[in-house]
């Protein structure tokens, strides 16, 4: 497993994010009675979040305006949980269910996707950096930095409900925690399953 770069100017913040989590999200707040105070919520970034489709790399700056709406909904962090894996469920569909069926096909564990995670993370962002590191036979310690969007709770709080599905598919039990910031642009779990 790689770990994050050490070296001065080696960490590239991330610039861009993938739009097809936050359209997702929109289905799920339709679908949860929370997308209409949601749009109101988006300000004057609303023609510019809601015309966006799927498949594209939006600039930072509007993927945080749509977190940072989400978060102003005020949602418990359960609630939040629930839908980034709800969202990270409907990525089932596409590049991830093809990762998952190769992995459940050969009897994989959650190693399968942790040691990957450097290699998921461009799929959703453009820079920054993500790292997993081995903390026992079915414990691992997942870190990401260099992203903005970790400074929004609602992000986290949905990130981590899309790593517990990630690892819940590939295990009977799993359990993700957060884990105590060090500093802004950086979200720290950990991971176990049994």
């Amino acid at each position: 497993m790689r770990g994050i770069p050490k070296r001065p100017g080696a960490l590239v913040a991330a610039t861009q994010f993938r739009s097809t989590p936050i359209i997702t999200s929109q289905e799920i707040l339709r679908a949860n009675g929370h997308f209409h105070r949601y749009v109101e919520l988006l300000g004057n970034r609303r023609e510019e979040i809601l015309q966006c489709f799927a498949g594209t790399w939006l600039p930072m700056t509007t993927a945080r305006a749509h977190y940072e709406a989400c978060d102003a909904l005020r949602l418990s962090p359960s609630e939040q949980f629930a839908i980034g894996r709800a969202t990270a469920e409907h990525a089932r569909t596409g590049w991830l269910s093809t990762f998952m069926s190769l992995a459940r096909g050969a009897g994989a564990t959650p190693w399968v996707w942790v040691e990957r995670a450097d290699r998921i993370w461009p799929r959703l962002m453009n820079g920054g950096y993500a790292a997993a590191f081995r903390l026992g036979p079915k414990e691992a310690r997942l870190e990401y930095v260099g992203c903005e969007l970790f400074d929004v709770p609602y992000f986290r709080n949905g990130f981590r409900g899309t790593i517990d599905l990630l690892g819940s598919l590939l295990s009977k039990k799993h359990y993700t925690r957060e884990l105590p910031r060090r500093t802004t642009g950086e979200a720290i779990f950990r991971v176990q399953w049994v």
